[in-house]
């Protein structure tokens, strides 16, 4: 059995899979910090983390990373998004008010997680071709392939990552559980930050070269209020990656016996949402903060759309980085989505969308009782 976790943490991100032998997080961060700690230290207390995928650097998604690390017996693989130099001075000076600690996991993951971890950086793809597929790779392999490189390894986006011969999926079940990180590159939103620097007359060479010219140079606060108003008018903020992630089968063997079992919410007295699913449509897509203006689900995992049965609605259901286009060829999937309870997150118009257009919407908040959990079964 696989179980999958919206663990309630808030305006932010945490999400989990694991079954006997791997363990998964995709994300780890919150906007409230003292009321979801503990919802951090216990999920894996003592435990090993196979592999922490991050999306982005976003406070909210990474907020919780070193109490995870705290928490945890070891964490082995972590996959991010690749960042060029620049592009990490210019989160550390728009985010200059980050601990050290997560200061240090933007600019030296390596040095963050230690010694033990592997860093793998996915690279960024701003489009899609069907003839590029990627050859599928070991988790193992690429760890110790890793290990002789410094314990970093760059993978393209759209590589599958095979769990490995460790895990006891694809012997019990006939299929090959998979995970796919895609990180989408968006340049358009690039190229209007960097725009709106230079109206305001920003250096640009100093903001991208220079972590510590906000701290050295911008301690006026006119002139940091400036800088904070450009962050928030951005669509989807100073990142221009946010990395997706697929996480399901890739390939089923007995098509023929497809099971049509469903992920139905059982006893409402449960503490929390916990639903049923068949190995067939356990897929899920992880989709951070991206922006879905920008591409349709299934131009980038056209593989797995047969076996998708979630889809994360990103950015906590901000209605401007929503569009319903990307989720055509999907029908009826489970749609967390992430938010605050005190928050103007999600917005109603993209709840209602989703739901007269026959998809589930979840509200996963920092209450307890809005946890989701998803249980996967065989069929067979």
């Amino acid at each position: 059995m696989i179980v999958r976790t919206f663990h309630p943490v808030g305006q932010g991100a945490f999400y989990s899979e694991r079954n006997n032998d791997f363990n998964i997080v995709y994300d780890c961060g919150t906007n409230s910090y003292a009321t979801t700690k503990s919802v951090v230290e216990l999920a894996f207390q003592n435990e090993k983390i196979d592999t922490l995928f991050i999306s982005h650097f976003d406070f909210d998604h990474i907020s919780m990373i070193p109490v995870l690390v705290d928490s945890v017996e070891s964490i082995r693989l972590v996959v991010i998004p690749l960042l060029d130099n620049q592009q990490r001075n210019l989160l550390i000076n728009f985010m200059h008010n980050l601990s050290d600690e997560l200061k240090q996991l933007i600019t030296n993951p390596k040095a963050f997680f230690g010694s033990n971890t592997t860093v793998i950086e996915v690279r960024p793809a701003s489009g899609f071709n069907e003839d590029n597929n990627q050859e599928p790779r070991d988790i193992d392999e690429l760890i110790d392939s890793a290990e002789s490189n410094s314990g970093t390894i760059k993978i393209d986006s759209g590589t599958p990552l095979i769990i490995g011969n460790r895990s006891n999926l694809k012997s019990r079940n006939s299929v090959e559980w998979v995970l796919v990180p895609y990180n989408y590159e968006d340049k358009i939103r690039q190229a209007v930050l960097l725009d709106k620097l230079e109206k305001e007359g920003f250096d640009l060479d100093r903001l991208k070269n220079d972590p510590s010219y906000v701290l050295d140079s911008l301690n006026d606060h006119s002139t940091w209020t400036v800088l904070k108003s450009i962050y928030n008018q951005l669509k989807g903020k100073i990142n221009q990656n946010s990395m997706l992630l697929y996480s399901g089968p890739s390939f089923i063997k007995d098509k023929k016996e497809f099971c049509f079992c469903d992920c139905i919410p059982i006893d409402p007295f449960y503490h929390y949402m916990l639903c049923h699913t068949c190995i067939h449509k356990s897929g899920c897509i992880y989709t951070g903060d991206c922006d879905f203006n920008n591409f349709k689900l299934k131009d980038v995992y056209p593989s797995y759309v047969e076996y998708v049965g979630i889809i994360q609605v990103p950015h906590h259901g901000a209605v401007k980085n929503f569009d319903l286009k990307a989720f055509e060829g999907f029908e009826k999937v489970i749609c967390p989505i992430s938010h605050g309870t005190k928050n103007k997150h999600p917005d109603a118009e993209v709840v209602k969308e989703l739901i007269i257009n026959g998809f589930k919407v979840v509200s996963v908040n920092e209450k307890e009782d809005s946890k989701f959990q998803q249980r996967i079964f065989s069929c067979a």
